[in-house]
């Protein structure tokens, strides 16, 4: 190969898997540059991201254990699974939560509580690192009551962020936040001074990256009071904004997701309500730009008489959507994960077991992305 044009080299060595070029490096000083640069980080990763692999962390919900993250390739196909070594398991306080993922690397929340300790991992290359302490802590006089993450891309900054958005409870029975920002590029911590203060954040999901935003379903305030919204973070401009939803249920869920890059939100049945008060249906909304200049939620899907026991979880390659089964098996075995088609209400079934498991399911790239970042 020394005697093909460079160019050609490249093309040749963009198109192999991490595992391969891993190798190479130890093979030879001029490729392990090569390799390392962020052109060609750049270039191998635009060839591997039409194909993502499904990224599942799962484990056993009434015990805790039987518990792993797997990688399945093909996932509709010729379905193969692979278990990942998680990096630092054997000394961490619980199983890691998965935070994001993006471009190949894997955000974890490894912390006890407080969502304060993570690790940046690169599952193809197996790098990892654990970043630094946050610098908001919940203290006797201002102890913390929520925290609510997100992981994303910034590409006006080709910066990866995390972001700690920690809510506490204050002496009046009122509740504030404060907010900051890991940076990829520069290793550190940051606090914002960005705010909101027309929504309170739901429990339990993570910020959903939508073109270069991390988002997260909320209850609205003061002239939002009684809607359901989404609150937006703009990764570059790193500033807040409320979306209105349109009109759903008050009696459904609401998940966050991307579609087609898209801000899109699915709303479906509670699995339980105090009042007795249910919606039965499902509900696919995405924002979109319309004809007049703005953007309009539309309605892409509705199904009537949804079952209770089915959970979106979120989206896969970007377009078709990831849902779960919960509760007990059937006579008939219920598929307990589906990938569903918005467009043409197509179904197909993965042989994932996850009832009686918790999951998460994300997209997941295979990358030479680097978990130090880069000056």
């Amino acid at each position: 190969m020394a005697t093909l044009p460079q160019n050609t080299i490249t093309d040749i060595l963009s198109r192999l898997p991490v595992k391969s070029l891993t190798r190479f490096k130890s093979v030879s000083i001029n490729w392990a540059h090569l390799t390392s640069t962020h052109a060609f980080v750049a270039a191998h990763l635009r060839r591997s991201s039409p194909d993502p692999s499904l990224l599942i962390r799962r484990y056993h919900s009434q015990s805790g254990w039987d518990y792993g993250i797997w990688l399945i390739t093909n996932p509709t196909q010729n379905y193969r699974s692979q278990f990942l070594d998680i990096p630092l398991l054997e000394s961490l306080p619980r199983f890691p939560k998965i935070v994001g993922s993006v471009d190949g690397l894997v955000c974890l929340d490894v912390s006890p509580c407080y969502a304060s300790d993570f690790v940046l991992w690169n599952p193809g290359t197996k790098q990892f690192k654990r970043l630094p302490f946050p610098l908001i802590t919940s203290t006797i006089s201002n102890p913390i009551w929520l925290v609510f993450l997100g992981f994303g891309f910034d590409s006006f900054n080709n910066d990866y962020k995390l972001v700690r958005i920690v809510s506490f409870s204050g002496n009046d029975a009122s509740s504030f936040v404060r907010v900051e920002v890991y940076s990829w590029r520069e290793g550190v911590w940051k606090e914002i001074e960005e705010r909101f203060n027309m929504a309170v954040l739901c429990g339990g999901q993570d910020g959903v990256v939508v073109d270069g935003s991390l988002n997260w379903a909320a209850i609205g305030l003061q002239r939002f009071a009684d809607r359901k919204v989404v609150i937006s973070f703009d990764m570059g401009r790193e500033v807040f904004k409320t979306i209105p939803l349109p009109p759903v249920s008050r009696y459904g869920n609401v998940k966050v997701m991307s579609y087609m890059g898209l801000l899109a939100i699915a709303v479906y049945p509670l699995v339980s309500s105090a009042n007795g008060n249910y919606m039965n249906r499902f509900e696919f909304w995405v924002l979109s730009d319309c004809e007049d200049g703005m953007k309009h939620w539309n309605n892409m899907v509705v199904i009537e008489n949804f079952s209770k026991s089915l959970v979106p979880m979120g989206t896969w390659r970007d377009r078709e959507l990831m849902i779960k089964h919960m509760g007990d098996r059937d006579r008939e075995n219920h598929p307990s994960l589906l990938l569903f088609n918005p467009v043409d209400e197509g179904t197909k079934r993965l042989p994932v077991d996850c009832v009686d498991f918790c999951l998460q399911g994300y997209s997941y790239v295979e990358s030479l992305a680097s978990v130090n970042g880069r000056s």
